[in-house]
């Protein structure tokens, strides 16, 4: 028997009613790596812990939805199990109340207002006044005293503020906003100008200040549930895109929290009659002191650690949390909130509430997979109090002690360090990261990185992975050419066997690579390590591709290539396609991602002949008129370099006189080539730089060597200073009379024999 990491709750695995893969995955639940065994032969009852809709997703939220794609991928895909996953949206929630209602106010407000006139910059005044002092912990009362604080605090960004106040410089910059767009609004109106533009200009500048202070007055005049709905409709479906632009594959079913609202009254029920929740001025409470340790049950099992830890707590409670809820202990949590006016609510046998967020994914999970699951998954931001107040109103609700058999969760994505968070919002948008690189790229990132650790997000580090995408572009281009020239030549033999020694040798390796990598992904799905085995074997078939064409059986390097290709597309490098082309996948045959039918045979050829007539054009016309060889090889040079790269065609010359015909993405080729230009137009003004440097430096030298060695200590200035010269223009005697001592000869005549030579380098140059 396995404990649990409070180390008194047992965990058991479960019993195999199938022949097993042999794969161990890291469990949450015993801070181990334990044997995974399904409980229904192959088939993987998995819940995800879904979105709560409410804003744009984020690269911190592709990490946790990425990975698991990845690891659903393989469990699939390479594995072949029969998984039935599971996603929540969470639709009822604080964060989306507070948000729609904000929105809808502000919204109210601006169509309210067609004029700017003094009673609009006065509320926006006093929506600043007041967020300054709530948010801020400021007493201002005239743009004076604002200035001075900004003069006091900077741009918001001291760093013991923000230790202090990890969103202080969020809500100083909002301030700041609306502090500058209640300026101009005067200024407008002193102008004149009291447009609706105008209008619109203050309102959407000071929208973060203005929003709570409708709040606070006008909150519960906010009844109507589509509001809500409506918020959370358009932020799913923005989610979901961002999903299918990672090429995340989409759950096999997806539950909404507002469609399960009966169910939910139904669970809670069923756990005040098992004796561990209770029902308190309208809403419910999970009493964790009548559950833990009771009856073979125990609470926190995944973090103990964290058991009774207020602040976690609370912030799990919501942003609408009432501090005053009458619980009988401080550890008990909501399952059932009684709606205040302006929040959503439905009629249950406590009164008008609705749901809290622990309870959604406990009743969404247990409807579809049932009282026992395979796995469940998740950021390890939600290991407590989250998962693990899920586990325990399940089992409350189930009197079971094993609702989850296998927890894992996905390590921080970190930018510069700090969390990625929605609060701060010092994220990147999964659309804006996707106009910064490729979709392979961004899995790339993922799959090289260990699922279960933190991952810092830096922009320096993602050359590194263009860098290996580019290892395995190369080698598919490479490959694919060469398989294409054999099979033009297959049936063709001179004779001579080609399998030998050096195929041998690879072969031996690939069996060997093929062991690693089924042992790192058995190795709780280590795709880091996998691919490092993948490069490993491209880098060595890339060796053997240097004996050249004629010393190579493409046969082995078939194998390869295959092998690569099946892996990586079982990470989602690739496409879904379950084509046997090699490569990530990409084919002229398959469709479009908005569903379009396949390219037609003139829509595809014709690229290509256009740049075959005007390369003919271009040579009939420099035969007739005369142009030589050079000119000749310039326009090859540039169908090779620019037309063709243009159409993601790449002719690589090879040193027997002939081109091995590849492909690539064209907007990737044209990137590189953007950059290869980039690199060397630097590396030549690098060059002109130092040559422009070292002409001025010979100037100078020619400019000093002007003066003939024989008047140098003759000047007037150096009259000053010596008394007597010889025939030479050397000085024999100081200003005194007195003889020059042989040190200072010496070093006079040094001084001497170094301007004589400048003096005949400039010479020289007049002669030039």
């Amino acid at each position: 028997m396995t404990f649990t990491s409070n180390n008194s709750s047992p965990w058991t695995p479960p019993e195999p009613s199938h022949p097993q893969t042999g794969l161990r995955v890291y469990n949450s639940l015993t801070k181990s790596e334990v044997s995974f065994v399904p409980r229904e032969g192959n088939y993987v009852s998995w819940y995800a812990c879904g979105p709560t809709v409410y804003d744009a997703a984020h690269i911190g939220h592709a990490r946790n939805y990425v990975s698991f794609d990845i690891i659903r991928r393989i469990m699939e895909d390479y594995f072949n199990y029969d998984v039935n996953l599971v996603m929540n949206v969470t639709d009822i929630d604080d964060k989306i109340i507070v948000r729609a209602r904000h929105k809808h106010l502000v919204n109210e407000y601006r169509s309210q207002v067609t004029n700017l006139d003094a009673k609009t910059v006065q509320d926006v005044e006093a929506a600043f006044h007041a967020f300054v002092g709530a948010r801020l912990g400021e007493t201002i009362t005239n743009d004076a005293g604002w200035r001075l604080y900004v003069a006091r605090v900077g741009d918001g960004k001291n760093p013991e503020m923000v230790a202090a106040d990890e969103k202080f410089t969020l809500r100083f910059e909002a301030a700041q906003a609306a502090f500058e767009a209640i300026v101009s609004a005067r200024q407008s109106m002193a102008e004149g100008n009291s447009s609706k533009d105008a209008v619109d200009a203050l309102v959407v500048a000071s929208e973060d200040v203005l929003a709570p202070w409708l709040d606070a007055q006008f909150a519960t005049t906010v009844k109507d549930h589509r509001i809500f709905r409506d918020l959370a409709a358009y932020w799913e479906k923005d989610f979901f895109e961002d999903l299918d632009s990672l090429q995340v594959r989409r759950p096999n079913i997806i539950t909404r929290v507002s469609e399960f609202v009966p169910e939910i009254i139904t669970f809670v029920q069923r756990i005040i009659d098992n004796g561990y929740a209770y029902e308190s001025e309208g809403s419910v409470f999970f009493d964790v002191d009548a559950f833990d340790g009771k009856n073979g049950h125990f609470y926190a099992k995944l973090k103990p650690t964290a058991k009774g830890n207020q602040a976690l707590l609370v912030e799990g409670e919501g942003v609408l949390n009432e501090a005053k809820f009458n619980k009988r202990n401080d550890n008990d949590f909501a399952l059932w909130k009684k709606s205040k006016a302006g929040e959503p609510e439905w009629p249950s046998p406590w009164g008008l509430g609705r749901p809290g967020w622990h309870i959604e994914c406990s009743v969404m999970a247990s409807e579809i997979l049932g009282e026992h699951i395979d796995l469940h998954t998740g950021g390890i931001d939600l290991t407590f109090p989250h998962h693990d107040n899920e586990v325990a109103q399940s089992e409350a609700c189930f009197n079971n002690h094993q609702w989850i058999n296998y927890f894992m969760h996905s390590g921080h994505l970190l930018t510069e360090g700090r969390k990625m968070s929605k609060s701060l919002k010092n994220f990147i948008s999964i659309k804006d990261a996707l106009k910064l690189y490729s979709v392979r790229q961004l899995r790339l990132l993922f799959v090289l990185s260990p699922w279960s650790d933190p991952l810092d997000f830096k922009m320096q580090a993602m050359p590194d992975i263009i860098k290996i995408e580019s290892t395995f572009d190369n080698f598919f281009a490479n490959t694919s050419a060469l398989l294409r020239d054999y099979r033009e030549h297959q049936y063709e033999s001179d004779g001579k066997r080609r399998f030998l020694a050096p195929e041998l040798e690879l072969l031996d390796e690939l069996k060997e690579t093929k062991a690693q990598v089924h042992a790192a992904l058995m190795d709780s799905f280590n795709t880091a390590k996998a691919m490092r085995e993948l490069r490993n074997i491209v880098n060595r078939t890339n060796v053997y591709l240097k004996r050249g064409r004629a010393n190579i059986d493409p046969q082995i390097l078939e194998m390869v290539a295959l092998y690569v290709t099946k892996i990586v597309r079982a990470f989602g490098l690739g496409n879904d396609s379950s084509s046997s082309a090699i490569g990530w996948g990409a084919s002229l045959n398959s469709t479009t991602a908005d569903g379009e039918h396949p390219a037609d045979r003139e829509s595809v050829l014709r690229p290509v002949a256009s740049v075959l007539s005007d390369f003919r054009d271009a040579v009939r016309e420099l035969a007739l008129s005369g142009g030589d060889k050079r000119a000749l090889l310039g326009l090859c040079d540039k169908v090779r370099d620019v037309d063709l790269l243009n159409l993601g065609i790449i002719l690589d010359d090879h040193g027997d006189g002939s081109a091995l015909i590849k492909f690539g993405d064209p907007e990737k080729l044209r990137r590189e080539r953007a950059a290869r230009q980039a690199e060397e137009g630097a590396k030549l003004a690098q060059k002109e730089a130092a040559a422009r440097a070292a002409e001025a430096k010979r100037q100078e030298r020619l400019a000093r060597g002007k003066l003939s060695p024989k008047d140098m200590f003759c000047t007037a200035e150096m009259s000053t200073q010596y008394s007597a010269w010889d025939e030479d223009g050397l000085p024999t005697k100081d200003q005194a009379g007195e003889d020059l001592p042989k040190s200072k000869l010496k070093k006079l005549s040094k001084e001497q024999s170094a301007q004589a030579k400048l003096h005949d380098e400039y010479l020289k140059s007049l002669q030039a």
